[in-house]
This record gives structure tokens, sequence and C-alpha cells, in this order.
């Protein structure tokens, strides 16, 4: 009894913010706590799945059969009803807060989920300037739900019927106040928006000097306390001039200095050389 006890009481919104501000605090410190990362996304997603369901319905987990020959890609379009339905967000319904009930249904049915056609972006502004670019021509068509996937044909096809039975769902608008979905997403919105709140910094504390040193009667600007400054050294120069340019040698001067040079550097050769052996 104390085993389900503790896994209804996971399966809760305020567990879920826990679980999403412990996330953040590990992203501060990135690639140090990789199985703690792994860990709390698979229990993110577990309680994902069972508050924010689709239409309130639990989800048996998808049974796939061995795979049998090559992969291949597959894909299926499920058009939006935006002529019976004019005035109802599909867009913001399928993907969800932050896009993540699409992500969600990618993760339970292995398939790509995309919103394309007319109106599937925000900015109209950008939407229009793509209008005529390459590889945006699915903006000429209607809004609609593009599901693909890629896997050996019998695996794909049992993922792309999953799917696209999940999609359809959302396809249908419920009446206003009974849409479950639609408030489980508020739920979870208000909830990332308060895990990404800044959070205000509480006051540092004042450095007290110790009372020997401390002045009995303070005034006028405050004590910083910084390192004490090296002096820069200055080196002289032959010129007497502190920190002047290097004197000028002229080639007779240098043709004077290398012979004086050459034997002392055959002397440091062979003390090299004999050091060797």
């Amino acid at each position: 009894m104390g085993t389900e006890t503790n896994k209804e009481e996971r399966n809760t919104p305020e567990y879920l913010a826990q679980l999403l501000k412990d996330k953040k605090q590990i992203q501060a410190f990135p690639n140090v706590f990789h199985h703690l990362e792994r860990i709390l996304d698979e229990e993110i997603n577990k309680v994902r799945v069972s508050l924010f369901h689709i239409n309130g319905v639990n989800k048996d987990s998808l049974t796939l059969p061995p795979p049998e020959g090559p992969v291949v890609t597959m894909s299926e379009k499920l058009y939006v009803p935006l002529k019976d339905h004019p005035d109802f967000n599909f867009v913001g319904r399928i993907l969800g807060p932050r896009g993540m009930t699409a992500k969600q249904l990618e993760q339970d049915t292995g398939c790509k989920i995309m919103v394309r056609g007319k109106g599937s972006m925000r900015d109209k502004k950008k939407e229009t300037e793509k209008f005529d670019k390459p590889n945006w021509e699915h903006l000429r068509e209607d809004l609609h739900v593009l599901i693909t996937v890629e896997d050996t044909s019998n695996r794909a096809e049992v993922k792309l019927q999953r799917a696209a039975a999940e999609v359809r769902k959302l396809l249908v608008p419920a009446a206003e106040g009974e849409d479950n979905l639609k408030k489980l997403q508020l739920m979870e919105l208000a909830i990332l928006k308060e895990q990404a709140a800044p959070r205000l910094l509480a006051p540092t504390s004042v450095l007290q000097l110790p009372q020997s040193i401390r002045n009995p009667n303070p005034a006028g600007a405050p004590i910083l306390l910084t390192s004490p400054r090296l002096p820069t050294p200055q080196i002289p120069t032959s010129s007497g001039l502190m920190g002047g340019p290097p004197p000028l040698v002229s080639p007779a001067e240098r043709l004077k200095l290398r012979p004086k040079l050459k034997p002392r550097f055959n002397r440091l050769l062979k003390l090299w050389v004999l050091c060797l052996k």
C-alpha cells in the first residue's frame, strides 16, 4: 500500500515542479552530472505521461514487432479542420506549451510530428517572406500535421497508425470549459514560467573590519579593501633613460663583437658534448 501511495504522490503537479527545479539547478553545471540528468529526464517524462496525457486517457506502451527487412520512410498528412472551426487554436493544441505536447507524442510513438501549411508559423511576416522560398513549398498548402517515421516496414506501420490516432484526437475541438487537455497545458505552462522566472538574489553581507583597526569616528566614504599595488619595475638602459628605447648598434660594432662571442660558443658546445658522453 505504501508503494501505491508514493506513486500517487509522485503523479502531481507539485512533484513535477520539483523535478523541473532540480533539472534547472543541474543544468547550471553542464557535462558534470550525466547520469543524474538522464534519470531526471526519465522521471519527468513518466510524470508528464501521467499528468498530461491526451484527452485524459492513459495510453498503453507501444508494442512493436521484431524488425523485418530494410529501413523505410513513411509519412502521412492529417489536414486541420479550419473550415469547420475557424476560430479554434489547433496549432497551440497540437504543439502545447513550448512544444511539449508534440514532443511527448513523438516520444510515445517514435514518429516525427510537424505542423505545416499556411498558418503554421507564429510570425506571419516571416511566413510571408518564406512563402516563395525553396524548401518552404508547404506554406502553399492548407494547414496540416505531417507525421513521418523511419523504421522497418512492419514497425513503421505500427508507429504511424498510433501517431495518426493520437493526432486525430487533437483535431477534435472540445467544448469551452470541458477541454481537459487545455487545462493541463495551461497548468504545465504556468509551471514552466515559474521555473523560468528570475530569482532575486539575497543581499550580500557587509564586510566587517576587526575592532582593532575600525575607525571610532567614521566619516566620509567607506573604506575599500584592495590588495596593495606592486610598483612597476623599471629596467635601466645603457643610455641612462628609464624605459627608453634600446641603444642602436652599428654594423661595424656587430662585426667586432662576433669574434668575442664565437670562442665562448665553442666552449659551451664542447661542454654540452662532454655531458652527453
